[in-house]
């Protein structure tokens, strides 16, 4: 992995690219953004880049072509934004869910899982129209039923981060010190 040496936090990581991931609502944009000035890397959100090279919202993508058409979309765009580095990237809640994107994230960026409990969650999905894998009779019960699954894998990331109860700018100065204190401890090794 290549070395990067960012400017306002001193931070030499050998991450070449940050990558969160978690679940829907719980903060990748908002901390990826935030987190990509801290460090001096470049932020890019896979589900926008998607959206802008389509025309389509993601909701669009998934009516009219279906999550299968959107997934092998979200692969090949993972896939050619982690061919450069310098980045903190964002990805959909369910992009970890296909072993190979997730595999394939691990081996080219330090991945921070961003987790929050169901209830924080829900607060701020609820009024939410845009999600399409809520589209259900029961929300609630489809943002269980989908924690309960995707919660393990995203367990297995190089770092997890709870967010509850913390704004955004804790979020980043826990990720960041997460990554110092990997970096002391790869060095002493």
């Amino acid at each position: 992995m290549t070395r990067c040496k960012c400017k306002e936090q001193n931070l030499s990581v050998r991450c070449h690219n940050i990558v969160l991931i978690g679940f829907m609502g719980v903060g990748k944009t908002t901390v990826g953004k935030l987190l990509a000035q801290r460090v001096g890397y470049r932020f890019v959100d896979v589900d926008q880049v998607i959206e802008n090279e389509t025309g389509l919202s993601i909701p669009q993508i998934f009516s009219i072509y279906g999550e299968g058409y959107f997934r092998q979309l979200e692969r090949q765009t993972i896939r050619r934004i982690l061919d450069s580095s310098g980045m903190v990237i964002a990805t959909g809640g369910g992009a970890v869910m296909d072993p190979a994107n997730f595999s394939f994230l691990m081996e080219n960026g330090c991945v921070v899982a961003l987790d929050a409990s169901e209830d924080t969650l829900w607060e701020r999905l609820k009024s939410c129209n845009d999600r399409p894998m809520l589209y259900s009779n029961n929300p609630r019960e489809r943002v269980r039923a989908l924690l309960e699954i995707r919660r393990p894998v995203y367990h297995k990331a190089h770092f997890v981060v709870r967010v509850d109860g913390k704004s955004p700018d804790e979020v980043v100065d826990e990720i960041i010190a997460m990554i110092e204190v990997k970096e002391r401890d790869d060095h002493k090794e």
